[in-house]
């Protein structure tokens, strides 16, 4: 692994959303909270592109199970 993994809390990175908007740079709130640049801008990417300050899976839990019509639609469709 390369780097320091380390966990930060989401309302750390939503406070470096705030501190953004105020008109620090990212190189600014870097220097301050002792993360690296790329991962406030990343951050702060994530935040202006979903409005959110962490990524979440587009689906949880297990997959669906097929039914038999799903198969078979699936087997007429192999023939095109």
């Amino acid at each position: 692994m390369h780097g320091n993994h380390r966990h930060i809390p989401e309302a750390a990175k939503q406070k470096w959303v705030v501190m953004s908007t105020h008109g620090m740079t990212s190189k600014a709130i870097a220097q301050v909270t002792g993360c690296s640049h790329r991962t406030v801008n990343r951050v702060l990417r994530l935040s202006q592109l979903t409005g959110s300050v962490v990524q979440r899976p587009l689906e949880s839990g297990c997959p669906h199970l097929l039914t038999a019509q799903d198969v078979a639609l699936s087997e007429s469709m192999k023939a095109f």
